[in-house]
């Protein structure tokens, strides 16, 4: 059983440690599912437009997932989530008077404290990045056993 205590924008979890936390960040408060996609191939949901990075390619270590998270990319739908990115130079080295047109936009929910972009870091790390095509097992993970979406994945190697 876990308990939480919700306070403005601060999540205390209290309980066994696993990744209900970060689930409730990326689902909840951001709603990465809609851009990433459940697989975290990139296609995102019926309402993104898909153009998200396929974080099942990535080999990107953890302190570059964390500076992805909090700096966005520049140039590219990914917002930043680091509430005071690019008003110096903690991302990429760039301002927002040097990138112009090109920074990143706020997140459409709201931005993560640093602890908050670690545990999604710790997350994608150990459900995502660099695992290849989604298996029937992890699809049965999210929808239960015998999910009607997961017939059309296959078996893990």
């Amino acid at each position: 059983m876990y308990q939480f205590h919700l306070s403005r924008s601060s999540i205390r979890w209290f309980g066994k440690k696993d990744h209900t936390k970060t689930i409730w960040l990326l689902i909840h408060k951001n709603d990465e599912h809609a851009r990433h996609g459940w697989t975290a191939d990139g296609a995102g949901e019926p309402q993104s437009n898909g153009g998200a990075a396929n974080l099942r390619q990535s080999f990107l270590n953890r302190e570059q997932l964390i500076e992805v998270i909090m700096c966005g990319r520049p140039g590219t739908p990914m917002p930043h989530y680091d509430e005071a990115a690019y008003t110096d130079k903690r991302c990429y080295g760039m301002t927002e008077a040097e990138l112009g047109t090109s920074v990143p936009a706020l997140p459409p929910g709201s931005t993560l404290q640093k602890r908050e972009v670690e545990a999604i870091a710790d997350y994608l790390l150990a459900k995502f990045i660099g695992r290849g095509a989604v298996t029937h097992e992890e699809c049965e993970e999210v929808f239960g056993t015998g999910g009607r979406a997961c017939g059309q994945y296959p078996a893990k190697p």
